[in-house]
């Protein structure tokens, strides 16, 4: 099998040649190339996705447009307006302002990229009062529209080949966009004391991510990716059933009826929600965070359901510090045991590749896995 077959395999539920290896290296290879720090042997590379090809690995990521200084997802995907006028500003201390003129008022929020850790924060939130900022929530979330760049992903698609299949990160659940756009404890409050206005606001940005889904689906995407955290912290049992289950189920369904997957990005605690993302028809789960990240293994959240799909196996515990090449073979030799014989499993990172990871040890995991990640 190529990569893409084997990829396409696991989806469809059946036994790959080889456990499929795909992992997220966006973050990692944005920061060695921003301090100076790629080794000498990837001074080529332009992209992520050279090196992944320079890796020779599986091609399954969610980011692989992402621009890494202003977005935490997307790249396939414009935002369009008709009445409310949007400006930007960046400021010499490399503040990025956005304001959005509404005709009942006037919003912003503000970004900033951090150099250091090579990742974009959010300093000012575009919720700030209900009182008086309400209708102007609603005109932005009202005329915000999504526009699908069927261009951008064929030329991405064109260009990853038979090494694996575009996932289109584009979307997230109406709840997530409450924790955009008030940060997460701020939408628990307004939930709390506004439920009636949050739902109106959830409602008018699922009917648009739902039609933006659809065309994906329709024209491709293979695999959707709903960019959520999905943390039972903050998605209990009851916010996700009355905030998530339905958005869920519908996406699942637009996926499926034009022959595509939809997994939600995980990377948080899913052990209390498990049954309801199964039952909601996700197809699975991209970046699973186990133990002791997380609160469940790969292998138990492959066993929620019949089809279900996992992806994971790597997070910062077993990429940051000095890895030799004997602890990732034995680690990889035991984390595959207990997944075999591959199928419904992607082995992959628990969010991303942690920035401190070393070149050889994303070799020698790489080495590991053609060792033992055959099926004998």
């Amino acid at each position: 099998m190529n990569s893409r077959q084997r990829i396409l395999a696991v989806l469809e539920g059946k036994i790959p040649d080889r456990a499929v290896f795909a992992p997220n290296i966006w973050q990692w290879f944005e920061y060695q190339k921003l301090h100076g720090l790629l080794p000498a042997e990837l001074e080529g590379c332009q992209s992520q996705l050279e090196v992944m090809k320079h890796l020779g690995v599986d091609i399954f990521s969610r980011n692989l447009l992402t621009d890494i200084r202003t977005a935490w997802i997307g790249g396939h995907t414009h935002m369009v307006y008709s009445k409310v006028e949007v400006e930007e500003t960046v400021e010499q201390n490399g503040m990025r302002k956005i304001t959005y003129h509404t005709p009942h008022g006037e919003l912003s929020e503000v970004f900033r990229f951090d150099e250091e850790g090579c990742t974009l924060l959010q300093d000012e939130h575009l919720f700030k009062d209900f009182d008086t900022e309400y209708e102007a929530w609603r005109d932005l979330f009202a005329d915000r529209d999504y526009e699908f760049d069927y261009e951008s992903f064929r030329r991405l698609e064109e260009e990853v080949g038979e090494d694996g299949l575009v996932m289109a990160g584009e979307t997230t659940t109406p709840l997530k966009q409450l924790h955009f756009a008030a940060r997460a404890d701020n939408a628990v409050y307004l939930l709390f004391d506004h439920e009636k206005e949050m739902v109106e606001l959830m409602e008018i940005y699922a009917e648009k991510a739902l039609k933006l889904i659809k065309e994906m689906a329709s024209k491709g995407a293979r695999a959707v990716c709903s960019m959520d955290n999905l943390d039972s912290l903050f998605y209990t049992p009851e916010y996700f059933e009355r905030y998530c289950s339905g958005f869920f189920s519908k996406a699942a369904e637009a996926c499926h009826e034009a022959g595509a997957w939809f997994f939600s990005h995980a990377c948080g605690r899913q052990r209390d929600i498990m049954s309801q993302v199964v039952a909601c028809g996700l197809d699975g789960l991209e970046g699973i965070a186990f133990p002791p990240l997380g609160d469940i293994e790969l292998w138990e959240a492959k066993a929620a359901g019949d089809k279900f799909i996992v992806e994971g196996g790597l997070s910062a515990v077993q990429l940051e510090g000095d890895v030799t090449r004997e602890d990732a073979e034995r680690y990889v030799r035991d984390l595959f045991e207990k997944m075999k014989p591959f199928d419904r499993f992607v082995f992959s990172m628990s969010c991303n590749t942690s920035i401190f990871t070393k070149w050889d040890t994303l070799r020698y995991f790489r080495d590991a896995w053609l060792k033992y990640g055959k099926i004998s």
